[in-house]
């Protein structure tokens, strides 16, 4: 089973993070719209445990699941431990998980830039309610790329999208709300963002 450690930093534009990556001599990897279906029990077990069970689609399809790590973290540091596997098939795959009883508990959707900076992967994310960035690798490669791009580390999240759109919503004195998804205008505009080179 593989472990994951992240932290998230909440941003007000991600343009100026864009131009410090290519400064410093990050390589962009990939850009990608991604569709993700939460599964869960009718009871929400899953939640309760704090695990996860993510079928996403790219530009191919990925099965993930995720539960908590007790591999000891940095504060600002989420570390869970996950098994992922490819699949052909989005909708037959979500027919198997209907038949083990699994239900959607929410979708949400997200354009991803991936970028390699040295030992840490830092992902460029744009989500409905904000834009984030959020740097996977071991705890002292994520602190030495926040460092890079001028990101302090107190002021990281160990926390996943649902959490922060929670809050979010709170902030906004709004009820809490599971799923966060583009209009389908602003999903057209931002999937054509990953055809223009070099984003």
């Amino acid at each position: 089973m593989a472990r994951e450690l992240e932290a998230k930093f909440a941003v007000d534009c991600l343009t100026p993070i864009r131009a410090m990556l290519n400064t410093v001599g990050a390589v962009v990897k990939n850009c990608r719209f991604e569709r993700n279906a939460v599964f869960d029990t009718p009871t929400r077990e899953l939640r309760a445990k704090g695990e996860l069970l993510r079928l996403r689609q790219t530009d191919k399809v990925v099965l993930t699941w995720k539960q908590p790590s007790n591999h000891p973290a940095p504060t600002g540091v989420k570390v869970m431990d996950e098994v992922e596997t490819q699949v052909a098939d989005f909708e037959a795959m979500r027919d198997i998980l209907h038949g083990l009883g699994y239900v959607e508990a929410l979708w949400y959707e997200k354009l991803r830039e991936q970028w390699r900076l040295a030992d840490a992967l830092v992902c460029l994310d744009v989500l409905p309610f904000g834009e984030f960035i959020e740097i996977e690798g071991e705890p002292t490669a994520i602190a030495k790329a926040a460092d890079c791009l001028g990101l302090d580390m107190g002021q990281a999240k160990a926390l996943t999208y649902h959490d922060l759109y929670q809050k979010h919503l709170k902030r906004l004195g709004l009820p809490p709300q599971d799923s966060f998804i583009f209009s389908e205008k602003d999903k057209a505009r931002l999937s054509s963002l990953c055809e223009i080179p070099g984003i």
